[in-house]
């Protein structure tokens, strides 16, 4: 399990809706889908072993850089690519299709209300990353 496997996953559910996943609607997916598994379930177990590299504070709200410069060729335009569906991660999908169907701006604006992102966003490049406490109590 790792964040890539996660990013495999939410291309993949996102084909299986036809939905089309941009590398910031990615970003922004990866992100709430975590926070809304950490507040909806008591077991923080399987999110540590998803959780292998942090989000850092960027301007669009929190990203993972690997998995953000991955895409990055795409700039806005769908990621072509149809993921690869992971069994394990199954308790994720009504997250992932609730986060998928919604404006990617208002994410970005959902993001940008946290208390971590307001603190630690900094225009000059240094960016703040994520705990997974921070990701949950914001």
């Amino acid at each position: 399990m790792s964040m890539n496997v996660l990013s495999q996953h939410i291309l993949a559910v996102g084909n299986r809706n036809n939905l089309n996943v941009t590398n910031l609607q990615l970003q922004k997916v990866m992100y709430f889908v975590i926070q809304d598994y950490l507040r909806d379930h008591n077991g923080i177990e399987f999110i540590k072993k998803i959780y292998n590299r942090p989000f850092e504070s960027w301007q669009y709200g929190p990203v993972e850089p690997d998995i953000y410069y991955r895409y990055s060729q795409y700039g806005s335009m769908p990621i072509i690519n149809k993921g690869h569906y992971h069994k394990a991660y199954w308790v994720l999908d009504e997250s992932i299709v609730h986060r998928l169907t919604t404006d990617v701006f208002d994410l970005i604006d959902e993001s940008h209300a946290e208390k971590f992102w307001q603190k630690n966003f900094c225009e000059h490049h240094q960016r703040a990353k994520y705990r997974l406490i921070d990701i949950v109590n914001d």
